[in-house]
């Protein structure tokens, strides 16, 4: 099941780290998500981004593990099936595609959405209707992209994502440059409450998934089983060391806010006010506008190579295990995701649907997602390892045994009580899809046990 390339010997090991970082999209935490978590930590907020950092290397180290002894475009679905159970690689496989295609949905809506505000600098712009022309545009343009090929489209999504970072980076270093950089009160550690640092952990956790898509371009990396698993945990310490330090300096900044940061839709365009610069705002909506293009091309590229290898073991219909003749990109796959997406966003903006809802809907669906394929990654790597009798068994039980229970309990938090609106639906449907998935495969199990074998015996490695 390799994919052909169009040139050289494949993606590079930055260009596959940039596909990993954009698929876990870090602009959104210190443009958006951060209030969420700042409403239980307050001056430690920074805290709740390491020690979850720590936590989420930990993930990435029992995940590369199994990448590196079973690297295959179809990530989790081919690694639990090998180490663990064909039905628990069917689960995540299915969880993983539906979890990924929500961020694949509500990514070019939330592009959208950050392009209308920053035309708004220019000229009054507004309406679902252009948030839906915009999205479209982000979605055709992708497309284009990763039907090319996946050294282009890995290619610009790399350099999308360093231009979004950068944007958040300049309004980090204006900060630091107007408000200085010392605040004893995060450092303060008397007034540390472990409570509610719980509750800000679980929430940080979300942030940082993502980082396992790198193995989804195994078919297109020389080096997959060094490569992948070295860039899973980079990815983890980079986007953790720029979650810490955006804590602070957000934090910081707003020490000299009247409004509490856990209040602020808008955190960075509320600092850009207090810094007497209103404009550096449009940098902000810059950086999330621009990653949510590149993340409109990872999750493209990812859910893609999904569908290519769960049809090669023949878990959906074969009619998905197709290549494009010229490009060697799994053009069917990409054609359905393209047409589906904007059909949805069609959905959007006839109904008139506001577009964050949309996102938190699709974002319950995919952290769900994460959560299952994260503890299921936690139980098989030690079972494998113990059944080889491998170095690392010891350590990677710990690792499990530290990760696997805070994992669940952010799972059982999220599950219920069950969230209202959209969320709680999401929730629902989640669940069905898991169960749905379990019993097909025992079904599978009981009166066709040749289809989980075939699972195991096909080949499905670069």
């Amino acid at each position: 099941m390799r994919f052909r390339r169009t040139s050289g010997d494949g993606i590079n090991t930055s260009e596959l780290w940039g596909h990993a970082v954009a698929n876990i999209t870090p602009s959104a935490m210190p443009a958006v998500t951060i209030s969420l978590v700042a409403i239980h930590s307050g001056p430690f907020t920074w805290l709740a981004y390491a020690l979850i950092g720590v936590l989420m290397t930990l993930v990435a180290l029992q995940v590369g593990i199994l990448a590196r002894h079973f690297p295959s475009p179809g990530s989790l679905f081919f690694y639990l099936s090998k180490a663990l159970h064909p039905i628990s690689g069917m689960v995540a496989g299915f969880t993983m595609m539906a979890g990924y295609f929500g961020a694949l949905a509500a990514a070019p809506l939330l592009g959208g959405l950050f392009v209308e505000q920053a035309l708004r600098f220019f000229w009054p712009v507004s309406g679902v209707g252009w948030i839906a022309g915009i999205a479209v545009l982000y979605l055709l343009v992708a497309w284009r992209l990763a039907l090319r090929g996946i050294e282009i489209s890995a290619r610009w999504g790399l350099w999308v994502e360093i231009f979004s970072i950068l944007c958040i980076v300049f309004i980090a270093a204006a900060t630091l440059w107007h408000f200085g950089w010392r605040d004893p009160a995060q450092w303060n550690f008397q007034r540390l409450h472990t409570a509610p640092l719980a509750q800000a952990l679980i929430l940080s956790l979300l942030a940082y998934g993502g980082f396992e898509t790198a193995g989804n371009l195994a078919g297109e990396t020389s080096t997959a089983r060094t490569a992948i698993p070295r860039v899973m945990v980079l990815s983890v310490l980079m986007v953790g060391g720029f979650f810490v330090a955006m804590a602070y300096i957000e934090v910081l900044a707003f020490a000299r806010i009247s409004t509490p940061l856990g209040d602020s839709a808008a955190p960075l365009n509320a600092i850009a006010n207090a810094i007497g610069h209103p404009w550096f705002g449009i940098f902000s909506d810059l950086a999330m506008a621009t990653a949510a293009f590149s993340a409109t091309i990872a999750t493209l590229n990812s859910i893609s190579r999904i569908l290519y290898s769960m049809a090669g073991h023949e878990v959906i219909p074969r009619f998905f295990h197709h290549r494009d003749i010229r490009h060697g990109t799994p053009a069917r796959a990409l054609r359905v995701l393209a047409i589906i997406v904007l059909l949805s966003v069609a959905v959007v903006a006839l109904w008139r649907i506001p577009i964050l809802s949309v996102v938190g809907t699709f974002g319950t669906f995919t952290g769900l997602a994460f959560l299952l394929i994260y503890g299921l990654a936690n139980i098989a790597t030690p079972w494998f390892l113990f059944r080889q009798r491998h170095a690392w068994r010891w350590i990677s039980l710990i690792i499990a045994g530290v990760s696997l229970p805070l994992l669940i309990k952010v799972m059982a938090v999220s599950l219920w009580p069950l969230p209202a609106g959209g969320e709680g639906a999401a929730t629902l449907l989640f669940v069905a899809l898991v169960m749905v998935v379990f019993f097909w495969g025992l079904y599978w199990a009981t009166f066709r046990p040749e289809r989980l074998r075939h699972i195991l015996l096909a080949v499905d490695e670069p």
